[in-house]
């Protein structure tokens, strides 16, 4: 009797230790095929045993506050997105999956508590790079894309984003180390790295998208780089209207009431609930939209979903509008698809990106359509989007 109950007493202690996530940095690594994506969390416990996490990128902290531990195991869920992170805990490490429900797909993933996100000892003497700076991707390919890298330099360590047409990349962090420099984003949705070399002319390098994705890039200093004009980007012509009933295809063809918007400005985002970009787009929206509290205006999010089936696109988009607060209609457009996002409005054959906003005068005209979102972590260019967005608005109120 006395054996088994030293031998309950051990169990139960064991238990309790296993629970315990030990508190403070982690540095942890997505392993795709070609190499280690690496990111950096911090574990708190605010009130008691429940783990909280924060992922750092740069100036962004992204918080979670529903992970869970259950025996030796912890349980990660990157909200809004479909991904978790599921690992074993040890003392010291972690070892488990980044999942991305919505592609059905697993990427092994690490931890080791106590580690940088990129070793900063011994880092060679680096000279002082320039802020803005002109990226081409894939050069000499078809698939040739333009893009505008903006960084900041403190030391070794450099932070800032990298923007497309196809909308930002949000906030990355890494170091320069003599000639190659060294940075990587963890979005929740997407783990990103961007490494390369000083050449004669500029950098040239790599950008690590995904397992089994990535494509070169080579790069100058030019502080006059700049994108196409996200809201010239489309041209629309005359008395356009979009087609309702495609707007929500994906839940039928009486989903959306256009009677609803009559009078109205309305917003129309094209986006899918697995997109970081959407997301930022989508938290700008709700902000602008309760401060306006103009009931001259409508905003309608049609979704277009990865992995897709009609039940699993409508329960990510009743989750999405449940986790966001989201106080504007919401349907089901589709599958991911940019053509298909773009059959609503007969003046576009695709969209250029996820998101896209497509804005109706109050007679439900085709007025503007805004291709691609520079998010927070583009600074000015947020801005500037807020001001554009804002004299388009008030300008179609006050006609």
């Amino acid at each position: 009797m006395k054996q088994s109950l030293v031998a309950l007493m051990f169990l139960f202690s064991f238990t309790l230790v296993a629970q315990i996530m030990k508190p403070g940095q982690w540095r942890g690594d997505i392993h795709y095929d070609q190499r280690k994506v690496p990111l950096t969390f911090e574990i708190g416990y605010p009130t008691g045993e429940t783990p909280e996490v924060t992922f750092v990128n740069g100036k962004e902290r992204r918080v979670v506050k529903n992970a869970t531990i259950e025996g030796d195991s912890i349980f990660i869920p990157l909200d809004p997105f479909d991904v978790e992170i599921r690992a074993k805990m040890a003392a010291m490490e972690l070892t488990g999956v980044y999942r991305k429900y919505y592609r059905d797909l697993t990427i092994p993933f690490s931890a080791q508590f106590g580690k940088q996100r990129v070793a900063k000892k011994s880092l060679r003497p680096s000279p002082p790079i320039e802020k803005k700076w002109a990226i081409t991707f894939s050069p000499e390919t078809s698939g040739m894309s333009k893009g505008v890298g903006l960084f900041e330099q403190k030391n070794n360590v450099v932070t800032g984003t990298i923007m497309t047409q196809v909308s930002d990349y949000r906030y990355f962090e890494g170091i320069l180390d003599g000639d190659s420099i060294k940075l990587s984003c963890f979005d929740g949705a997407h783990a990103f790295a961007f490494i390369g070399k000083k050449t004669a002319e500029g950098w040239s390098g790599d950008m690590i998208y995904d397992k089994g994705y990535s494509e070169p890039w080579v790069a100058v200093y030019d502080k006059e780089a700049e994108l196409a004009n996200p809201f010239e980007m489309v041209e629309i012509g005359e008395d356009q209207k979009p087609y309702y009933d495609l707007l929500g295809a994906g839940e039928g063809k009486d989903a959306v009431d256009p009677t609803e918007y009559e009078g109205k400005v309305l917003i129309i985002q094209l986006f899918g609930t697995w997109c970081p970009n959407s997301h930022d787009q989508t938290k700008y929206l709700v902000n602008w939209y309760q401060q306006k509290n103009d009931e001259n205006i409508a905003i309608l999010a049609s979704s277009f979903e990865a992995n897709y089936s009609q039940e699993y696109g409508l329960e990510r988009l009743e989750k999405y509008q449940k986790a966001n607060n989201i106080p504007y209609d919401m349907v089901l457009g589709g599958r991911l698809s940019k053509t298909g996002a773009a059959m609503p409005f007969p003046f576009m054959e695709r969209i250029e990106a996820f998101p896209t906003l497509v804005i109706l005068d109050k007679q439900g005209y085709v007025r503007y359509v805004h291709s691609y979102f520079n998010g927070p972590a583009t600074g000015n260019y947020y801005q500037d989007f807020d001001r554009r967005f804002n004299e388009i608005i008030d300008s179609l109120l006050a006609e």
